[in-house]
């Protein structure tokens, strides 16, 4: 697993449809009792995909984080993913992008 803590200024809602306006990546609403509400995509057959508020619950940001999951078994290759998402951040107009820690 790997992950990467950002700032941006929308909402989980703005977030979730301006992902899913730019695709290639289909997003949909989850929960969790760890960390509230959050986004998630499965991009490709064994990657998973999500962002949450690192403020928890219904906080909205400005601080989020993006973590990503390889199945076992798969190519898939962590380059592909993260030049695809560099570009999806970069719709979201995010800034302060650092390595995350992540949440299993």
């Amino acid at each position: 697993m790997w992950a990467y803590d950002f700032e941006c200024d929308k909402t989980m809602a703005e977030i979730i449809s301006t992902l899913n306006e730019s695709g290639p990546w289909e997003w949909v609403w989850r929960d969790k009792d760890a960390f509230g509400p959050y986004i998630s995509s499965v991009p490709l057959e064994g990657v998973r995909a999500r962002i949450y508020d690192l403020d928890g619950y219904y906080s909205n940001g400005p601080t989020y984080t993006a973590d990503f999951k390889l199945g076992g078994g798969y190519k898939t290759e962590r380059a592909a993913i993260d030049n695809v998402f560099s570009d999806l951040l970069c719709k979201l107009a995010v800034r302060n992008v650092t390595k995350g820690e992540g949440y299993d």
